[in-house]
């Protein structure tokens, strides 16, 4: 399958300004020694110079080692890529507009691995492609990588299809793992999406002694020991956070003190989250903000201890709420959902009741009758994530149920068999995430 499979590449598609500047899809905004630069080239008689801070140009090629690696911040909002420790990544085009008004970002994977974080949001996705595969992303974050014999992605949240060339496609979720040579399988994994444990499956995949279903039990074997390892170093971290707690306890108290957050609920309808804000000392400047996704988004002052409602925004998005003075900081973190309250509507194609005359078949032929249930369910947030379930009857037995997840559009065209002579009814229903319901009906009346 991987045979000619000689390098990997990352296709960021994100929004920027109408005023970017084409030669400029982001920055570098952190590195880890060693980690080195060329332009041009990734040859090794190249010219190479050590990775700084500052904008990306294109046709350059990073280099790290043991230890090292490169983040790259994209332009349109907080989405970033990590180039992993011994890879090495070759950013082509690094802009290039695509009909739909797209800006991709182009690394090409020679060798090792990435890590990515793509924010989500209907103008942005991510596509792979690979010399004997492709996939597609949207609002995802994990890593992706292998080598000339093998592939490997793997998920820490969203969804990633993958369509091998002459193969059926697949497609990994939240949790999974997908591991490639002569075939493609899918693990659910813990450490799923987790760039720490890429490190122990990019070693696995180096052993070319092993089958892949072999390699598929190495896997399971290293995620079993890598989260025992985290409940360890998660025990160890909270028995010195005791004796810290401790020894604060036990020494003078500042006269000017760090106020604390702590998160108490939120409304998912009215899209506000409660927070309970302690030791504001009086008379200083104390600030509580709120920050989606990494960007800030509300900013307030307060004078003393209280509870506060701060506003959220619509969809799923990881929020995080901070008090600051002088003195320190605080803050909490929370996913959460908000669904405002938005009538919606269900257009079915055609007339509500239609009349069918259809000949009955000659003797002997089945007397089958086929139609096509055609319907658009029309939300406000124009993005199947919002609805909870959709669900259609055909004379009061459920043909189709959809929850969550499982629906990855809002337009649907379903073929129903027809009884003859017979008052065909269809009843479609959809539940919004914020609990508002739509009901339908569609009736085909078909003649004997």
């Amino acid at each position: 399958m991987f045979k000619h499979l000689s390098l990997l590449s990352l296709l960021l598609a994100l929004i920027v300004p109408s005023n970017a500047l084409a030669a400029k899809a982001g920055h570098v905004r952190h590195v880890e020694p060693t980690a080195e630069k060329s332009k041009g080239s990734c040859a090794d008689d190249a010219t190479w110079k050590v990775v700084t801070l500052g904008s990306v140009d294109p046709k350059t090629c990073f280099k790290t080692s043991d230890g090292g690696g490169v983040e790259l911040q994209l332009n349109g909002d907080n989405s970033s890529i990590k180039i992993a420790e011994n890879s090495v990544v070759f950013l082509d085009s690094l802009v290039e507009k695509n009909a739909d008004g797209f800006y991709i970002t182009k690394p090409h994977i020679q060798k090792g691995y990435i890590g990515f974080n793509v924010e989500k949001n209907k103008h942005n996705k991510v596509d792979f492609s690979t010399g004997t595969a492709a996939a597609s992303i949207r609002g995802t974050n994990g890593f992706i990588g292998g080598d000339s014999l093998s592939f490997m992605a793997s998920l820490e949240s969203g969804k990633l299809a993958i369509f091998p060339t002459g193969q059926d496609s697949l497609a990994i979720s939240q949790g999974e793992t997908v591991i490639g040579r002569e075939k493609f399988i899918i693990l659910k994994l813990k450490s799923s999406g987790d760039m720490e444990f890429a490190k122990k499956l990019i070693d696995l995949l180096a052993d070319t002694t092993k089958s892949i279903d072999e390699l598929a039990a190495a896997a399971i074997a290293a995620d079993q020991a890598f989260q025992e390892k985290l409940a360890e170093k998660k025990a160890a971290e909270q028995e010195t956070q005791v004796a810290v707690d401790t020894t604060q306890k036990a020494e003078e108290v500042s006269s000017l003190k760090a106020p604390r957050i702590s998160y108490t609920g939120y409304d998912s309808l009215r899209c506000v989250a409660n927070v309970s804000i302690t030791d504001v000392p009086k008379d200083t400047e104390t600030i509580v903000q709120t920050l989606m996704d990494g960007t800030p988004i509300s900013e307030v002052n307060v004078k003393n201890s209280s509870s506060k409602r701060l506003k959220l925004q619509s969809g799923v998005h990881e929020y995080e709420f901070v008090v600051e003075n002088s003195a320190g900081r605080s803050s909490v973190q929370q996913t959460l959902g908000c669904y405002p309250l938005k009538p919606f509507s269900i257009k079915v194609f055609g007339l509500p009741h239609e009349h069918l005359q259809i000949p009955p078949p000659p003797p002997g032929v089945e007397d089958v009758i086929m139609e096509t249930l055609q319907f658009q369910i029309r939300i406000p947030e124009n993005d199947p994530n919002f609805l909870n379930r959709v669900l259609v009857r055909q004379d009061g037995t459920v043909i189709l149920k959809e929850t969550l997840s499982q629906i990855q559009n809002l337009d649907y065209q379903i073929p129903v068999e027809l009884k003859r002579g017979h008052m065909n009814r269809f009843v479609i229903e959809a539940i919004h995430k914020s609990g508002y319901v739509v009901k339908t009906t569609k009736v085909y009346e078909v003649e004997k």
